[in-house]
């Protein structure tokens, strides 16, 4: 993919290989949400296999992935911040995701994941009841995602990219979600500093500046093991990828993911030379900052650049190479996460199939056949291939005066 990386000092080195025997897949039980955007309390249960949830737009189909999401990496890839997803008017919002084997129905085979999220205040993570961090969770699930949101992720902003990269790194990566917490708190306080030295004078603005020191300081730490585990990430997906393109878009090329920067880092380098660089980074941008009241460098102005055929994607993209990249990756993710002994990630379809073109949708209801539970969203069966809905459960999302509702 262009890229290759050393990991010997990486603490977001790559899983172990897979073992030779297969252990029952993981699969969600049961949904419960309390006082999350429409859901003022409701419970889904699901089965194996694909789960059909149709309704209206706007019915609570998509908080239900989402709240998937936020139980498998900590963050919701609809809110920059997960106090968002807290009902109007409510002080806290819980969620709960119970997941267990696919072939056991003892409940005490199954793992309850909870997030507590609180309208003010810090957000607790707990499994089976016990408070625990955040990556307690992400070990008892994991999940590949096909969104509305990411379909622009060849020509659209630069965040699209870094969420994409964030979320498949958090799953795959031990430490990696720490550090991406602790960048960003630290980057808050950071520009609340510069912000607050726009109209200091001079006295104060040295006084900000020695604040500032420690916060530099840990954005440099936390952003050297961010940028090493995205750049051993594209390493890992470079196969994937490259075999998934093949599948979905046999004529279109050789396709390359690149990870940019103002930094230009060398794939190889060690986290110590990125952290090098980075700290120059500060140094040379110090002074725009002051002028601009925000902080310039870093691995949250990153990005990423798709090649096929040598050529940039963002320039001559078709809309239908745009699709063949997102099948690709959804793709290049499942093999990625799928684990060391060999089970797959739960794969999650927001309103997928009204992305793709027929070929495209037939190759997806191909994949699905092999995965041990899939999610899918849609406005109506209708929409769907009649031989997924045959193989579906089906589960009607309704928006009554109550909130949302599950109706079987």
């Amino acid at each position: 993919m262009g890229v290759t990386t050393s990991t010997s000092s990486c603490r977001c080195a790559p899983p172990p290989e897979r073992t030779a025997t297969p252990g029952p897949p993981a699969v969600i039980h049961q949904i419960q949400l309390h006082n999350i955007r429409s859901w003022t309390h409701g419970t889904v249960a699901l089965g194996s296999g694909p789960q059909l949830l149709w309704g209206a737009n706007g019915a609570g189909k998509t908080t239900l992935l989402e709240a998937c999401i936020i139980a498998a990496t900590g963050r919701s890839h609809r809110a920059s911040a997960l106090r968002e997803v807290v009902a109007r008017g409510a002080d806290a919002a819980r969620l709960t995701v119970t997941v267990g084997d696919e072939e056991v129905a003892d409940p005490l085979a199954q793992s309850t994941l909870a997030v507590e999220i609180p309208a003010h205040g810090r957000t607790q993570t707990l499994l089976n009841g016990t408070p625990r961090r955040p990556a307690a969770l992400m070990e008892r699930i994991k999940v590949a995602v096909f969104v509305p949101e990411e379909t622009g992720l060849v020509v659209g902003a630069p965040a699209v990219r870094r969420a994409l990269i964030d979320r498949v790194a958090t799953q795959w990566h031990p430490g990696y979600e720490q550090s991406l917490t602790r960048y960003e708190r630290a980057l808050k306080q950071r520009n609340r500093l510069l912000k607050d030295a726009l109209e200091a004078d001079g006295a104060t603005r040295r006084t900000l500046a020695l604040e500032m020191r420690p916060w530099t300081e840990m954005l440099v730490a936390t952003g050297a093991e961010i940028v090493e585990g995205r750049l051993a990430l594209l390493m890992a997906l470079d196969a994937p990828l490259a075999e998934a393109h093949r599948e979905v878009a046999p004529s279109e090329g050789t396709i390359a993911m690149r990870y940019t920067s103002r930094e230009n880092y060398d794939p190889s380098a060690p986290r110590e030379k990125i952290a090098t660089m980075l700290t120059q980074a500060f140094a040379d941008t110090a002074e725009t900052e002051g002028y601009q009241g925000h902080t310039l460098v870093g691995p949250h102005r990153d990005d990423a650049t798709f090649f096929v055929g040598g050529n940039n994607l963002a320039a001559t993209a078709s809309r239908g190479q745009q699709r063949s990249l997102l099948l690709a990756l959804l793709f290049a993710e499942i093999a990625l996460l799928t684990d060391r002994a060999g089970r797959p990630p739960i794969l999650l379809l927001d309103d997928a199939f009204s992305e793709l073109d027929p070929s495209r949708r037939d190759r997806l209801v191909e994949r699905l056949k092999h995965l041990p539970q899939t999610l899918i969203t849609a406005t109506s069966p209708d929409d769907l291939a009649p031989n997924l809905v045959a193989a579906a459960t089906a589960i009607e999302i309704i928006n009554t005066d109550e909130g949302s509702e599950a109706k079987r």
